[in-house]
């Protein structure tokens, strides 16, 4: 009788099939166990974090301190594993923890969890219909590509690196949003308009150079008047009222419909702040207005200063420039040299354009009241007499009850807005 050395293949298909089906009933199971793991973990460290900042808010209270307890005071916060940490604490003391995951948390958030209960929620795609802030909000908690938090006390969400998907068709032409701020979205024109004075003067006053008080400036006349379909205004380009042919491009009436009247903050910036990212976009939203000097040729004109100002369309921050870096130290520095002197923020940055342009923020520069700050096409940040010819790149807030209807975001499929209710 012979002995049977293998399978046949009759056999091993069998064996084939009952593995596959194996296979098939066990995958599911594992993996729900693993994701199940992964929100336990993830409610876990909401929990936690609660519970240490309310320890944490007894014991300064008993020290005498009165500070903000943030998510990485209480907790070792792997910033690859959260987008976003905020601890609030209501009128008992409750610390309440809203958390963002992405990396091995991506699409996970708590709001409001607490010591006692972290409810975990998947966070779905954002969809056509949604107020603009919320989704971009949706879309940074979903996908994170190109979107981050600020660190700023006002969190504010910005597009950064050297192209996100940030374009949105307005005024039938493309233009880029630069981030959520509260409840409006901000745009900034892809294209320049062209190249105007920030402000000109007579010679008799600040020299011909012009007056950094945005309010009364005449680049804030042409943008809402003229540019934003208004009559026709003098353009300047040069000291002592140097005029020069206007733009001609306007805003449509449906653009029009979408921009929110909006109070713009002008705080005055001393030259040292430019270190200090933080400090100098605190400052942008200052009491000091552009002129702390009282005397000389340069500071003689009588313009009332104001360091808030209320209108359609305005110019991006220094600090929106800032931000919109892809390079970590520009959140802390942003006029930071790396061993060439070349200036880093330039680098990964979709607001760095090659040729300098114009920002809303006056200098607080002493005995001189006619320094604007302006982005150069060096990378730096700077300021400069308002009278001089600088790129102009118009920004806008939108209501807060606009849409996004369609497209990608990409300069081919950029996002389409549309009015809300």
């Amino acid at each position: 009788m012979k002995k049977r050395n293998a399978f046949t293949l009759i056999e091993l298909l069998a064996v084939i099939v009952i593995l596959a089906v194996i296979l098939v009933i066990a995958i599911p199971r594992i993996l729900d166990v693993i994701e199940t793991s992964k929100k336990d973990s993830f409610k876990n460290a909401a929990q936690l974090i609660a519970d240490t900042a309310e320890k944490k808010k007894v014991s300064d209270k008993l020290l005498g301190k009165d500070e903000e307890i943030t998510c990485k005071d209480v907790a070792k916060i792997n910033d690859e594993d959260y987008a976003s940490c905020k601890i609030t604490f209501d009128s008992d003391g409750i610390a309440k923890v809203s958390i963002v995951g992405k990396g091995k948390f991506k699409r996970l958030k708590v709001i409001d969890g607490t010591k006692e209960n972290a409810e975990v929620k998947e966070i779905t795609k954002p969809t056509y219909g949604m107020k603009a802030v919320e989704y971009i909000t949706n879309l940074l908690e979903y996908d994170g590509e190109g979107l981050k938090i600020d660190n700023t006390p006002d969190q504010n969400i910005r597009y950064y690196g050297s192209d996100p998907n940030n374009y949105v068709r307005f005024n039938n032409e493309l233009w880029r949003i630069i981030g959520v701020f509260g409840n409006n979205v901000k745009l900034i024109r892809s294209e320049k308009l062209g190249n105007l004075s920030w402000d000109s003067s007579e010679s008799s006053v600040n020299d011909g150079w012009g007056v950094n008080e945005w309010s009364q400036a005449d680049l804030k006349n042409y943008l809402n008047t003229m540019y934003y379909g208004g009559t026709s205004v003098t353009c300047y380009n040069g000291q002592n009222n140097q005029t020069t042919a206007c733009p001609t491009g306007t805003i449509d009436e449906t653009s029009k419909g979408l921009i929110d009247y909006h109070t713009w903050n002008t705080g005055a910036i001393e030259y040292e702040t430019t270190t200090d990212t933080l400090a100098f976009y605190q400052a942008e939203r200052g009491t000091v207005n552009g002129k702390i000097c009282s005397s000389g040729t340069g500071c003689n004109d009588t313009v009332t200063r104001t360091t808030t100002w209320t209108g359609y369309i305005g110019l991006p921050y220094p600090t929106d420039y800032a931000y919109a870096s892809g390079e970590n130290i520009c959140e802390t520095n942003m006029v930071k040299q790396d061993s060439s002197n070349a200036y880093i923020c330039k680098n990964n940055n979709w607001m760095f354009k090659n040729i300098w342009y114009w920002t809303l923020s006056p200098s607080a520069s002493s005995g001189i009241s006619r320094f604007v700050w302006l982005v150069h096409s060096d990378g730096d940040v700077r300021y400069s007499n308002a009278a001089n010819g600088g790129a102009v790149f118009p920004a806008i807030y939108l209501k807060s009850n606009i849409l996004i209807e369609s497209g990608k975001g990409t300069s081919s499929d950029p996002y389409i807005l549309k009015a809300g209710s």
